[in-house]
């Protein structure tokens, strides 16, 4: 399976680091781990900062989640180098991450790939962004099965350590 290994410090991307991403760094966050893991998030084509639109932060909160403070932020505000794993959305993510980041590509994954069965064999976690609040909460359903077993995996591997 995807290698999580020794991962502490995580970053979640997505196209504009709006809804997905900051999702799921703030549902990471909302979870304890045995050590401090750094988490953060950014988008690929991010040209100014902006808020989660409304539907996405009534949908986050129907998980506990709050992303009123949330504002975009491109890969320049995170610190992909130091990063140990990059968990994209979306296959063409993917593939703009490891052209940037060669050197990283073991470390560049896929969040669909932490899914259950059959979730798993779509590998886009498609955007919801100027869909209605449904698609939101759809999205944001099928994250929290992938982060709570990439969670899970994390955990056994502190605990291994």
């Amino acid at each position: 399976h995807v290698g999580t290994g020794h991962a502490h410090h995580i970053v979640f991307v997505c196209k504009g680091n709006v809804c997905r991403s900051p999702f799921a760094e703030c549902y990471f966050n909302s979870l304890s781990f045995p050590e401090n893991l750094k988490i953060e998030s950014c988008g690929l084509d991010v040209d100014q900062s902006v808020p989660s639109p409304e539907d996405a932060s009534s949908a986050a909160r129907e998980f506990g989640i709050d992303l009123i403070e949330n504002r975009s932020k491109g890969l320049a505000a995170c610190d992909l180098d130091k990063a140990d794993l990059i968990v994209a959305m979306e296959y063409d993510h993917f593939k703009r991450l490891v052209q940037k980041l060669p050197h990283k590509e073991n470390q560049i994954v896929l969040l669909r790939d932490f899914a259950p069965w059959p979730e798993f064999l779509a590998c886009n976690i498609n955007d919801p962004y100027g869909c209605d609040l449904d698609e939101f909460l759809t999205c944001f359903k099928t994250m929290r099965r992938a982060l709570d077993r990439l969670a899970g995996q994390i955990s056994q591997n502190q605990r291994r350590q």
